[in-house]
């Protein structure tokens, strides 16, 4: 009798052991796996990743390259060897302010001080907000966006449809 209720509890320790080992090897049974970047996928480029944001984004087709006039007009006096990369497009024959920029860092520090200029160019475009002029087009730069993969940093200033669609873009192609 003794030896039974040992031998059951060997048998239940031994069953709770392979369930544990099975459910740390599986990530902890949670039914999610860790996001991991295809290895057969090349590694996302600035073109990459504008192709793939560009491609969601209604009317991106008649935006412009702007990288020129904005850099040091309203980038805080940034020049294009600051940047191992950059794009930046927007409206110029319309009376709508869509814009999109994509910067890829040289460094991970260089990282924060680009997401710090598009912050402060946030700021400064909010600053130079004339409410009387298009303030239907407004809400698009009180929400724009910033996001961050990697060496990538993009903002959007577009309607909330078409910014949701670009930063999902941007996150797919750089994970």
């Amino acid at each position: 009798m003794k030896l039974t209720r040992i031998f059951t509890a060997l048998l239940l320790c031994m069953t709770l052991l392979f369930s544990m080992t099975a459910m740390i090897s599986c990530g902890g049974g949670d039914g999610e796996s860790e996001e991991t970047r295809d290895p057969n996928k090349a590694p996302a480029t600035l073109d990459s990743i504008y192709t793939a944001v560009s491609a969601v984004v209604p009317g991106a087709d008649k935006l412009v390259d702007a990288q020129a006039s904005r850099l040091g007009g309203f980038f805080n006096g940034a020049a294009p060897e600051d940047f191992a990369s950059h794009k930046i497009v927007l409206q110029s024959m319309s009376t709508s302010i869509d814009e999109i920029g994509i910067f890829e860092a040289k460094t991970a520090e260089d990282v924060k001080k680009i997401e710090s200029m598009i912050d402060e160019f946030f700021d400064f475009y909010l600053s130079l907000w004339n409410d009387d002029y298009l303030a239907e087009e407004k809400p698009k730069l009180e929400n724009a966006e910033r996001v961050t993969s990697g060496n990538f940093v993009m903002y959007v200033i577009l309607d909330d449809d078409a910014r949701a669609a670009a930063i999902t873009a941007f996150e797919n192609e750089t994970k």
